[in-house]
């Protein structure tokens, strides 16, 4: 299953893109979150993050994740999710007085994630746009306070 969003944010893309990987432990940890995780920063190296989110909202899980920065143009992460394999690439384009913000999705489901992720395939869009809507938001607030 592959989809994409887009949103259009009125920051440049120098600072949406130094915003979006500032990662963190408690990046997913505000009651208004689509998620409910502690992110752990495995390691750095170069242009390399892997990182291990131990979610516990929308379910329970662990989530391996390695990512690859392409400053500034965005960056792209490969995550293991149980029931399927999940690559997404962040794409920061200039626009107008702002950026370009879009996300493609890829999500190659395994074992039992097989019949899962096709019944939940709507899940999974919704979800996407709650979570990539919960950041932007986050974002809009602390670089307009930087204003």
């Amino acid at each position: 299953m592959r989809f994409a969003l887009d949103r259009v944010v009125p920051f440049p893309r120098d600072s949406v893109f130094a915003w979006w990987t500032d990662f963190r432990e408690d990046d997913h940890q505000h009651p208004n979150s689509p998620a409910r995780s502690t992110r752990l920063i495995l390691r750095r190296s170069g242009d390399e993050i892997w990182l291990r989110d131990r979610a516990t909202r929308p379910v329970p899980m662990t989530i391996d994740e390695h990512v690859t920065l392409n400053p500034p143009n965005g960056y792209a992460v490969a995550a293991r999710y149980p029931g399927a394999d999940v690559r997404y690439a962040y794409r920061f384009n200039p626009h107008d007085n702002g950026t370009l913000v879009t996300v493609d999705i890829d999500v190659q489901p395994r074992r039992l994630g097989r019949i899962l992720v096709p019944l939940t395939a709507g899940w999974w869009r919704r979800y996407a746009a709650r979570d990539l809507d919960y950041h932007l938001g986050e974002m809009n607030r602390e670089l307009e306070s930087r204003r």
